[in-house]
C-alpha cells in the first residue's frame, strides 16, 4: 500500500533500518484527525496505515520482510516504548517522547467523537472489543463506535466491518498480524486510516491494569506488564540483542560524524 502525504513538522528517523516519526502527542493526534478529513474531502486518498512502533517489533521486521515492507510505507509511526525514544535520542532527537498505543487512543478519542469519526473495533480475545466499545462509550457519550468484532485478521472479518463503513480502524490482532491486516484489507474496508493497537485494547475494556504513571514516567512500564503478564517473557527474550545492535548502530553513527 502506497504511504499517502501526511503534514509533517518533524523528521522521520530511523532506528536499525526502521522509521520512526519525531513527533509529540499532540502532532500525532492531528495527524489522526487529519487522515480523516482528507479521506472526507477526497474519497479517492490512500488508506493510511499508522504504526506504534516499539523494540520488539524493530527486531520483528529484521525477521520478516513482509512486516518490514509495511512499517516502511506507513504513514506515520510513533515510538511507544522507552528503548525507542532512547536510541532516537541517542541519534541526534532529544525533543522526542514516547507515544504510546494506549495514550494516543486516548488523546484521540475526544477529537474523535467531536467531529463524529466513525470507528471500528477489531479483534482482541472475546468479549474484549465489546468491552472496549461500552467503556469509550461512558466516558465520550457521542463517539460513533460503528463495529465491532473480534474475529481472526483474514477476508471475512474484513468484509463484515465494511458493512458498517468506518472510516478508523482500531486493530487488535497483536504486533505484525494486525498491521499486515490493516495494510491489506484497509483499502477494501474503505476507511480513512487504521491504528494497531495491540495490548491498549485490553486497557481500554478495563480487562488489563495500566502501570501506575510514576512507573511510565520512569521507563518501566514495560516490566509491569510482564509481571503481570508472565508470557510476555518470551516475546520480550529480544530486547537484549536490540539493545545491543542498537547502542552499536548509535556508537558507529557518532564515529561517522
Amino acid at each position: 500500500m502506497e504511504a499517502p502525504p501526511v503534514t509533517r513538522t518533524t523528521v522521520r528517523a530511523r532506528v536499525l533500518g526502521c522509521p520512526v516519526d519525531i513527533v509529540d502527542m499532540a502532532t500525532a493526534v492531528q495527524t489522526l484527525v487529519e487522515l480523516v478529513e482528507r479521506r472526507r474531502a477526497d474519497a479517492t486518498s490512500h488508506a493510511a496505515v499508522v504504526i506504534t512502533l516499539n523494540p520488539e517489533m524493530v527486531m520483528m521486521a529484521r525477521r520478516r520482510p513482509e512486516f518490514s515492507s509495511v512499517l516502511d510505507s506507513a504513514a506515520l509511526v510513533v515510538p511507544d516504548g522507552i528503548g525507542l525514544v532512547r536510541a532516537l535520542r541517542r541519534r541526534g532527537h532529544p525533543e522526542v517522547e514516547r507515544v504510546g498505543g494506549a495514550d494516543l487512543i486516548g488523546a484521540y478519542l475526544p477529537e474523535a467523537e467531536r467531529r463524529e469519526h466513525r470507528i471500528a473495533l477489531v479483534g482482541g480475545a472475546p468479549g474484549v472489543a465489546a468491552a472496549a466499545r461500552d467503556r469509550m462509550l461512558e466516558n465520550h457519550p457521542r463517539l460513533r463506535v460503528v463495529a465491532i468484532n473480534d474475529g481472526p485478521p483474514g477476508k471475512a472479518t474484513a468484509l463484515e466491518v465494511e458493512q458498517s463503513r468506518p472510516e478508523v480502524v482500531l486493530a487488535a490482532f497483536g504486533a505484525g498480524r494486525q498491521e499486515l491486516f490493516l495494510d491489506r484489507y484497509l483499502g477494501p474496508i474503505g476507511a480513512a486510516s487504521g491504528i494497531g493497537v495491540g495490548g491498549a485494547l485490553d486497557f481500554l475494556a478495563g480487562r488489563v491494569r495500566r502501570a501506575p504513571s510514576a512507573v511510565r514516567r520512569v521507563g518501566l512500564e514495560w516490566a509491569w506488564r510482564l509481571a503481570i503478564q508472565p508470557w510476555r517473557l518470551r516475546r520480550q527474550s529480544v530486547l537484549p540483542v536490540y539493545w545491543w545492535l542498537e547502542r552499536r548502530e548509535a556508537a558507529a553513527m557518532r564515529a561517522g560524524r
